[in-house]
């Protein structure tokens, strides 16, 4: 029988100096909270404590290169302190009693792969948590020593690759954006003095949806996708709740058949003016209310153009000005409002060196994207714990 967590570690609390008391805050101690968990490695925190918020509260200064977990709001999570600092009491310090017997990294890597079974044993109404009992009852595989490194260098391997393709994801967005500005310039300011005119010269289509009558209750689990502001962020369109239609409920909503390439603007709402060519994939589908469908004329606008030049920094900015004007009780844009823009024209021939660049960079994105998605390395990790590597 595997032994459980609490013979293997000391488990140490934190706490939270007087909010109250100014000189308990913004000292040269590093002060955790579950909102500093975002890898696998504590290493600064937002919010700093001092000697004195030390000793008049329940916190404890944790030494680097140790294991902390929360047990409140983020359970599942787990990281090592890269240098001291005290933690809250949400968090909890492990302190492995032999490190002759236990790897810390091995270790780590066992707890991140329970993340699903402490999520499971969280209890509380509004915010979840676990006890101390569900840590200290965790039943943890010890193989040897040099057994526990060889498993711990082979996930964190693994990682490290995850890692990779996460940022290569985040650099293709960063990239694109780039290569826009340099290709077009600001499209508010114009630099380059491309000629203008107004999207309703420059589209066949601006229009939105309707939601049909019966909400999400007359939603089905297949059929005609409608696409909602939820689906729509910026150069992403995320399948994540996409509603479906029956055929007679599309029928209903003909005058917003969405095409191959559309454009898709936000109009209403805390999401307005997020935009994204619609993912082909999806099709036959509609949009909804809260969704615009603006479909550029092919031989003046590229799809591709249009879409991040609507979500540049500065052209965003002006729609949300215009979204959130004077007056207004809710942010929105109108039909008039985007028929009326003022959007540059670069030559056609341009634009499409630009659409293939932008495809060719989104090809890769995904496959990176479905790299991630595969269960490669939580199975590799269920593998290792098995002691199946």
């Amino acid at each position: 029988m595997a032994p459980y967590l609490g013979e293997l570690v000391d488990i140490k609390g934190g706490g939270t100096p007087d909010r109250k008391d100014a000189r308990y805050w913004g000292g040269n101690v590093p002060w955790a909270t579950v909102k500093d968990f975002k890898s696998t490695e504590l290493v600064e925190t937002q919010e700093t404590i001092t000697e004195l918020g030390v000793k008049n509260s329940a916190t404890n200064v944790i030494p680097a290169g140790t294991i902390v977990v929360p047990t409140r709001m983020a359970v599942g999570k787990a990281a090592v302190t890269a240098v001291d600092m005290a933690i809250n009491q949400d968090l909890k310090a492990l302190i492995i009693k032999d490190r002759k017997s236990v790897d810390q990294q091995y270790l780590l890597r066992f707890l991140l792969t329970k993340a699903q079974v402490l999520e499971g044993m969280s209890k509380g109404a509004t915010v979840k948590g676990i006890t101390l009992d569900v840590l200290r009852e965790l039943e943890t595989p010890l193989p040897p020593l040099k057994e526990q490194k060889r498993i711990a260098a082979i996930l964190d391997k693994a990682d490290a690759i995850r890692r990779k393709r996460q940022q290569a994801i985040q650099l293709a967005d960063q990239f694109l954006r780039a290569v826009f500005f340099d290709m077009f310039g600001d499209p508010v300011t114009n630099p380059k003095r491309w000629e203008t005119a107004p999207l309703k010269e420059l589209t066949t289509k601006i229009g939105s949806g309707a939601t049909p009558r019966g909400g999400k209750s007359s939603y089905v689990n297949e059929g005609v996708s409608l696409i909602r502001s939820m689906n729509v962020h910026d150069d992403r369109f995320l399948h994540d709740d996409l509603a479906h239609l029956t055929e007679a409920q599309a029928n209903s909503l003909s005058n917003v058949i969405v095409e191959l390439d559309d454009v898709l603007l936000n109009i209403t709402g805390a999401s307005v003016c997020r935009c994204a060519m619609v993912d082909n994939s999806v099709l036959p589908a509609r949009v909804n209310q809260h969704v615009c469908i603006v479909r550029p004329r092919r031989e003046l606008l590229s799809a591709d153009y249009l879409a991040h030049l609507i979500i540049s920094t500065s052209f965003k900015r002006k729609l949300l000005t215009m979204a959130g004007g004077a007056g207004a009780t809710r942010e929105a844009l109108t039909k008039q409002q985007l028929a009326d823009l003022e959007i540059p024209v670069p030559p056609n021939k341009l634009q499409e060196q630009f659409s293939t660049i932008n495809r060719n960079i989104k090809k890769t994105a995904k496959h990176q994207k479905m790299l991630l998605k595969e269960p490669l390395f939580q199975a590799l990790s269920q593998k290792a714990f098995a002691r199946k590597l």
